[in-house]
């Protein structure tokens, strides 16, 4: 698996190198120079633990950010398991628990307090508010774990660091067991976390490649040389050009 990286501020890929194990990519940095190397004054990553340490060794002045959507999409699954579980485990209610998933992630602040729609799965005119209420009436579990997810949400988006320890630290005695896995794994990067709330920059941009280079692989059936692979990378991103007669 081929490893990508870019530019923050621009958006623009830096390079692609064709094998992302952790001693490949100590190689392949250490080709810069000690002064490049600690000029690199933010780095933004997934939670994957081989790149702090990478990090750490060859950019020493780098602080390291945590992306915000990973931050959310690893609650946000622990929350989805929840509600997969007790889906499983009751039948009388499985179809409204398997239909009105995406309610249950929606953003507090896009739930629909006022209209009222005909529900077949109801039989009844319901706001999204209802319905939601509905569903997390049904186990404490899931109370406790949509009250958890929507606690780090609001805390992520108002940048509050010392309540999202404190959320961590305080949760309900009924939360599902993913979500305690996910509050372990939230808290082995806590100092990194931090950052992610004191600055701006995400891995949205390098989201959208990634995407852009699926869609390549898809319709070219995939790549036999890297060296192809990679030129027809920058020349979507409009980083190379294609050599005319």
């Amino acid at each position: 698996m081929s490893f990508i990286f870019c530019d923050s501020d621009t958006g623009k890929i830096v390079d692609i190198v064709e094998d992302r194990r952790l001693h490949v990519l100590k190689d392949y940095f250490l080709r810069y120079s000690r002064l490049a190397r600690r000029a690199v004054k933010t780095i933004v990553i997934d939670m994957y633990s081989p790149y702090i340490s990478l990090i750490k060794s060859i950019f020493p002045n780098a602080k390291i950010i945590i992306d915000k959507f990973h931050i959310i999409q690893l609650f946000s699954r622990a929350l989805n398991k929840t509600r997969i579980k007790i889906m499983n485990n009751d039948k009388k209610n499985y179809n409204k628990l398997k239909k009105y998933w995406k309610l249950l992630l929606k953003d507090k602040s896009k739930i629909d307090y006022v209209k009222y729609h005909y529900h077949p799965s109801f039989r009844n005119q319901m706001r999204e508010i209802d319905i939601i209420n509905y569903l997390i009436d049904l186990d404490p579990e899931l109370e406790a774990s949509y009250k958890l997810y929507h606690d780090v949400r609001h805390c992520i988006k108002t940048r509050n660091f010392d309540l999202l320890k404190e959320v961590l630290n305080n949760t309900n005695n009924y939360i599902s067991n993913y979500m305690k896995t996910s509050i372990r794994t939230i808290k082995k990067y806590i100092e990194y976390v931090d950052n992610t709330l004191k600055y701006d920059y995400t891995n949205g941009v390098i989201e959208g490649i990634n995407n852009k280079i699926k869609v390549i692989k898809r319709i070219a059936f995939g790549y036999k040389s890297f060296y192809h692979f990679k030129n027809r990378i920058m020349i979507t991103q409009n980083l190379a050009q294609l050599k005319t007669a």
